[in-house]
């Protein structure tokens, strides 16, 4: 709130400072504070605010599009202008420490010049964002719509309907973006970590630039190097598929099933607030592991994802689907026929039989159990399924992030399949073995998410630099002899990310060749 306040107290255009907080005797400190730099606190109940189902959580989906807006309280911004009386109120949440006073002053002119009722940017980096609005668009709503004003997001998503015919402006500056996937709000401890350690000048006074520390501060290094966003594990590597171009039937290492202790030992370096989420798929199939229900269970208090083609389905009647955020499955196809010539060896039924089971589960328990999503990969075999497969899915469901993140009232229930997608075929090292006719890899490099963000740990243990690594050729270490959090920090891996962030690969790694780095896994 002090580095904020010192951005802008000294541009004459600013009426006044306030700080909306909730009602919250943890919060009496920072409205001490606020009071002693001149802040008008404006204090609301929190019991009034409505908060959003899990699934509706935009978090729990871990796009790069979270913008932070899907959190505001508008009822809080109503009341803000109401005890005040200002016109234009610009909302700066004291998360967003990378806001530059110079482009909010910047957007206040294109505010004020094209009359319009609010402006904010949706694709701007979450901790450099603002939002500008009019007293008429606050007060408005607030009298309309209080139950929308008092639910979380719901402001927003009124803005983005539109409820209204509301002239809405957004700008573009800065126009450069972080090179790697990041939330730069300060609500983590990485985050808390990065913006101690990075340095930049007049990091607290009127002068700041965004772009400036991006490019100057070594915050990537400090992000990257605190510890791994994402840990893929691979519970084993045994498949029962013959999935077309798959390299499991050329892989040579041993099928493995990743030991329980092994496994227990892992999750226990991490703690559910460390900021980490964990993706459960490698070149098997999760659910052929003897014990992936307890693995579940040990991981239930992270963001948990699961890829499955669901070749084996769990005979326990309790069996822990509530531990899973999201569950991926692979269909490659519309029909059996299709299916069976696409993904050989796995089962139609078992997937026709689960969507079966997820609807009534979904229904029954719409916050616990997971967010089922259907992907195709497109390759030659696909090719002419695609089309079809769009049409059917559009018709089928409404994913929830088409609704930013929203369902109203919160009440209702929730699509059994939560989201479809096409996937890019991948290479695994293999170069020139794609047969999609349309190549899903930016022509512009950058720095790859898996090298930087992304621990893969394998069947056998070992963590590779990464999940397209199937043989674990490039492995940095093995669980066996050390912890992940000590290979993650140790002087090799450290090296080869920073290859990455200075894009200069060492000519024994496949990285300089790779068309992979952009693929989700």
């Amino acid at each position: 709130m002090q580095i904020l306040h010192g951005r802008f107290k000294d541009r004459g255009i600013i009426a006044g400072f306030a700080l909306a907080v909730p009602d919250k005797g943890e919060y009496a400190p920072i409205i001490e504070q606020a009071k002693s730099l001149g802040i008008k606190p404006i204090v609301f109940s929190p019991e009034k605010i409505v908060e959003k189902p899990i699934s509706l959580q935009q978090q729990r989906w871990g796009l790069e599009d979270d913008s932070g807006n899907d959190t505001v309280v508008g009822a809080a911004l109503a009341l803000t202008q109401e005890q005040t009386g200002w016109k234009t109120l610009v909302l700066i949440p004291l998360a967003n420490l990378l806001v530059e006073a110079a482009e909010v002053y910047g957007s206040l002119e294109l505010y004020r010049r094209e009359s319009l009722d609010g402006c904010y940017a949706d694709e701007r980096v979450p901790g450099a964002g603002w939002a500008i609005f009019s007293h008429e668009l606050l007060i408005g709503l607030w009298r309309s719509h209080e139950d929308l004003m008092w639910a979380r997001g719901g402001f927003a998503w009124a803005l983005k309907k539109p409820l209204y015919p509301f002239k809405i402006g957004s700008w573009h500056c800065p126009r450069i973006r972080a090179r790697i996937f990041t939330d730069l709000r300060l609500n983590s401890e990485r985050m808390q970590h990065v913006m101690s350690a990075a340095v930049c000048d007049n990091f607290s006074g009127s002068a700041f630039s965004y772009e400036k520390w991006l490019a100057t501060s070594d915050w990537e290094s400090h992000y990257c190097s605190y510890a791994p966003q994402v840990i893929k594990l691979e519970p084993t590597n045994d498949c029962r598929g013959a999935c077309f171009n798959c390299p499991h039937e050329n892989m040579q290492r041993e099928h493995l099933y990743l030991p329980a202790d092994l496994a227990d030992k892992l999750v226990a370096e991490f703690l559910p607030g460390d900021d980490i989420g964990w993706v459960l798929a490698g070149m098997g199939e999760p659910l052929l592991h003897p014990g992936i229900a307890e693995m579940l269970r040990g991981l239930a208090g992270f963001p948990l994802t699961m890829h499955t083609s669901l070749q084996q389905l769990p005979e326990q009647p309790d069996f822990p689907w509530f531990a899973l955020d999201q569950l991926r499955i692979s269909t490659d196809s519309l029909a059996k026929e299709s299916f069976d010539q696409a993904r050989p060896g796995c089962s139609w039924g078992n997937i026709e039989k689960f969507l079966a089971f997820a609807r009534e589960q979904k229904k029954a328990n719409p916050d616990r159990f997971p967010e089922t999503g259907i992907s195709m990969l497109r390759n030659l075999q696909t090719e002419v399924q695609l089309q079809p497969f769009l049409r059917y899915w559009k018709q089928v469901c409404k994913p929830v992030f088409r609704e930013h993140f929203f369902r109203w009232p919160f009440d209702l229930p929730p699509e059994p399949v939560q989201w479809y997608q096409i996937l890019g075929e991948a290479e695994y090292g293999r170069q020139g073995s794609r047969t999609s006719v349309v190549d899903f890899t930016p022509v512009k490099r950058r720095p790859c998410r898996h090298a930087l963000l992304s621990a893969t740990v394998l069947a056998n243990g070992a963590v590779t630099i990464c999940p397209y690594d199937y043989e674990g050729t490039y492995a940095l270490g093995n669980l066996n002899q050390q912890t992940l959090r000590q290979i993650w920090q140790s002087p090799a891996a450290q090296d080869f990310r920073q290859q990455h962030l200075q894009m200069k690969f060492a000519e024994n790694l496949p990285c300089s060749s790779c068309r992979d780095w952009y693929h989700p896994l």
